[in-house]
């Protein structure tokens, strides 16, 4: 496994030497058993706004919150509570995320700018949010990755002593990963072709000089934090719980194989 990038939200992956179930079964953990932090229950003091509680108590549930990991390992049943007190008294004002308050300095609203109601002159909201750690097969709010994705490892060969440099897979590329040098057509990030065969498919020749395949075994794995936690923590916990789930395995399988035996 090598680390093609890390930065920010974002993490790439090359990962040799396994098959699809390995990493789409890291990918579906990612989404839906790495536990982060969201509310899940919203008591409404006080609303005189424009939005009716239900709406009020959603919005405020879809709240991101930036968490410390070590929440997850260390206080898996901590319990966080956010206040929201705001009043519109001569002007009209714009409630955001980051008013809501938090009893916990680990726990806070990803982003302060996120709208969540307006308030007109006399407008009153009172709330106490309750977040807790979960999962995304509980609830979307719990999905501490935007995007997970993986694919096969591009391998694009270029018949040189063939290709008539017409400039047509250059063009049509979306990816743009093709280039002349020289008098040769070549590759510049391999990386990044999706796979879509345009190239192939456009180029005049028959057989096209240009023949796009995959690595059997290798694969390119995306994942983009919504923020909630660092992208290569994600991948750790979800390691761990892909081990945790086939030593269950194995050890069911043992019972089995007893009994039968």
């Amino acid at each position: 496994m090598e680390v093609l990038e890390l930065e920010g939200d974002t993490l790439r992956l090359l990962v040799r030497g396994t098959h699809t179930a390995f990493v789409n079964a890291l990918r579906r953990i990612m989404i839906a058993e790495v536990s982060c932090m969201a509310v899940e229950i919203v008591s409404i003091v006080e609303n005189s706004s424009v939005l009716d509680d239900e709406v009020l108590a959603h919005r405020i549930g879809l709240v991101p919150l930036k968490m410390d990991p070590r929440i997850v390992e260390e206080e898996p049943d901590k319990i966080v509570r956010l206040e929201l007190v705001a009043e519109a008294k001569e002007e009209t004002i714009t409630v955001y995320s980051g008013d809501m308050k938090s009893d916990s300095p680990d726990v806070q609203p990803l982003y302060p700018n996120i709208p969540i109601v307006k308030l007109a002159p006399g407008q009153r909201i009172y709330l106490i949010a309750k977040a807790r750690l979960g999962t995304g097969s509980e609830h979307a709010r719990w999905q501490p990755v935007s995007v997970a994705a993986h694919k096969y490892l591009p391998v694009i060969r270029v018949d040189v002593a063939r290709c008539n440099l017409c400039g047509k897979c250059i063009e049509i590329c979306p990816k743009k990963i093709f280039d002349r040098t020289g008098s040769a057509l070549k590759v510049r990030n391999v990386l990044a072709c999706t796979l879509c065969r345009d190239c192939a498919d456009v180029c005049p020749l028959d057989p096209p000089a240009i023949d796009v395949s995959w690595e059997e075994g290798s694969f390119i794995m995306y994942v983009e934090s919504t923020g909630v936690l660092p992208p290569d923590f994600i991948l750790r916990q979800a390691a761990k719980v892909l081990k945790r789930k086939l030593d269950e395995f194995e050890g069911k399988l043992k019972e089995v194989l007893g009994l039968e035996a």
